[in-house]
């Protein structure tokens, strides 16, 4: 699945499914993104993952016959991770979950467009996904703006989705149908 892209400023990436041998990059990545913004639900600290840890969650969602966890590289260096998660169970495994993370210094050259039109065309050629859904804080606007930009609708409101320092935030939930 790998898929190569530019962005406006000719930088040239690659989009691929993570693979166990990536782990320890993607754990230093986890640790700096978590550093660079309050939007995602994870600080610097990273997600208390082993080594061994993170390399059985690579080695299963490289696995999942539906489910994608991609990297987005330059070179060798990650600058982004984005995961789209069917759910399990058999009454909503119409519905995938998506999550997109980018590198700060990346930010604003069109990446996590791309990566999200790259799982909006998985779902629309995947015959068990329908909903694709995601969760966003109510003051990411750039963000908010991509999706609505790729057809998501804002269809309710999560109060107290967040909670950092004591300070909570609210999430809109967004969905895109793709059946």
């Amino acid at each position: 699945m790998n898929h190569q892209f530019s962005v406006k400023n000719g930088n040239k990436f690659l989009l691929r499914k993570l693979e166990s041998k990536d782990a320890k990059k993607i754990l230093e990545y986890i640790n700096i993104v978590g550093g660079e913004t309050d939007f995602l639900l994870f600080d610097s600290k990273g997600l208390g993952l082993s080594l061994a840890q993170e390399e059985e969650i690579l080695d299963r969602n490289f696995r999942h016959p539906n489910s994608l966890l991609i990297g987005c590289f330059i070179d060798e260096e990650v600058v982004a991770v984005a995961n789209l998660t069917v759910k399990k169970r058999v009454r909503i495994n119409h519905i995938a979950s998506i999550g997109i993370s980018v590198k700060k210094k990346y930010w604003n050259q069109g990446i996590g467009t791309e990566i999200l039109s790259y799982f909006v065309n998985y779902s629309l050629n995947n015959r068990q996904i329908e909903i694709i859904d995601l969760r966003v804080r109510t003051d990411n606007f750039r963000a908010i703006k991509i999706y609505q930009n790729m057809g998501f609708e804002m269809v309710g409101t999560i109060p107290k989705a967040i909670k950092i320092d004591d300070e909570y935030y609210e999430h809109y939930m967004m969905i895109k149908d793709v059946s």
